[in-house]
């Protein structure tokens, strides 16, 4: 038997809505099934049926329990750690910081003055 396209389509769409059928049922169901194949027929053997001997009672005495005693208790006054005292020099002030940097100032605009002119001599 010689399946055409559409027929292959249509048997491929049903084996899916199949499966989507049984993965919504036993979603929602909350119950299981299988399909299995086990032992056919009944086995039947030559041996009694196994009986149940209760063993003979047996005594342990219990495990000896140790407590260690406690450690001895030591009061003492607390401790106290002071930090050590932390001395900072004073910085300079703003006025030495504004002439510091009127000073570096002056030093950038000779230094280019002099690479203009030293280009402008050399050209």
């Amino acid at each position: 038997m010689i399946l055409t396209r559409t027929g292959l389509k249509l048997a491929l769409s049903g084996a899916l809505a199949a499966g989507a059928l049984f993965a919504v049922a036993s979603a929602s169901a909350g119950t299981s099934w299988s399909v299995g194949v086990s032992v056919p027929g009944v086995v039947v053997s030559s041996e009694p049926a196994p009986v149940y001997y209760e063993p003979a009672p047996v005594y342990s005495p219990p495990a000896p329990v140790y407590y260690q005693p406690a450690p001895p208790v030591r009061y003492q006054p607390p401790a106290y750690v002071a930090p050590a005292p932390v001395y900072y020099e004073p910085g300079p002030s703003w006025e030495e910081r504004r002439a510091e940097r009127r000073e570096w100032r002056r030093r950038e605009w000779e230094r280019r003055e002099h690479y203009r002119h030293y280009r402008e001599d050399r050209d």
